[in-house]
């Protein structure tokens, strides 16, 4: 069986409700296969703002209007020094105008926060509200 991509088109409003169940089923399954094997989605792209080459402060992808925001917090001390210890993930469907949590939504967390051993391995991750 041949692979279906991602098709921002579907499913329509035209389409019979099966159709659009299985357009549906199809997009998440691509959506999914694309995280896995490349952590971001195909069509968005990827751009860098802020703090230093090596240490940024924010990853930005882009698809048209749409962009969503990673804001990273860098550690400095101990196991930290050099990791991430903080992301905090926003969406913007207005090119970056203003820029909302992208919060679940039982609990509007939108900020992970790792932790990490004296060795600099992670231990522990925590999803809060506080960037």
């Amino acid at each position: 069986m041949a692979y279906t991509p991602f098709n921002a088109a579907f499913p329509t409003v035209a389409q019979t409700r099966q159709a659009a169940v299985d357009a549906m089923r199809t997009n998440i399954q691509a959506m999914r296969d694309c995280l896995v094997g490349t952590g971001i989605v195909q069509g968005f792209n990827y751009s860098v703002s802020g703090g230093t080459a090596s240490q940024p402060a924010l990853l930005l992808y882009k698809r048209g209007a749409e962009w969503i925001k990673v804001a990273l917090t860098w550690g400095s001390t101990g196991g930290e020094d050099g990791n991430v210890t903080k992301m905090a993930f926003y969406y913007s469907s207005d090119s970056g105008s203003n820029y909302y949590g992208m919060a679940d939504v039982t609990n509007g967390y939108y900020v992970c926060t790792i932790a990490y051993d004296a060795d600099g391995n992670v231990t522990t991750t925590a999803w809060g509200l506080t960037p």
